[in-house]
């Protein structure tokens, strides 16, 4: 979702032709959520989500040449949350405030160091 939003505010700074991929999720969002308001679903209606598992499934075969079958049927529920929980956020995202990187709350680093003893370094040699 983060990443959706960030996405979504990225475009809303710096609108772009080449950024308009990155609507796709969004409305898929919408359509799943046109289907399940609308209720009456039609196969004409659900053409478009038959294709999407289609294509869900392509992408499992690949993964499961490299991976194997067990990882890549593990995958499409992930694969299909990936993409709803983008879209979620890109909406999220398009409405949110605008903030600039100076309004931002600083983030904390701290940074450790482990110390070295040099006789085993040299007993090592």
């Amino acid at each position: 979702m983060t990443y959706g939003r960030g996405r979504a505010e990225q475009f809303r700074s710096y609108p772009t032709l080449g950024s308009l991929i990155n609507f796709v999720p969004p409305v898929f969002c919408l359509y799943l959520l046109s289907l399940v308001l609308v209720g009456i679903v039609g196969p004409v209606l659900l053409l478009p989500l038959a294709l999407y598992f289609l294509i869900v499934l392509v992408d499992a075969a690949s993964l499961a040449i490299s991976g194997g079958i067990l990882r890549a049927i593990g995958a499409i529920p992930l694969i299909i949350l990936t993409h709803i929980l983008y879209g979620v956020g890109f909406w999220r995202g398009l409405f949110t405030k605008l903030r600039c990187p100076g309004e931002r709350a600083p983030t904390e680093v701290v940074i450790e160091s482990v110390p070295v003893d040099k006789t085993e370094n040299t007993r090592a040699k």
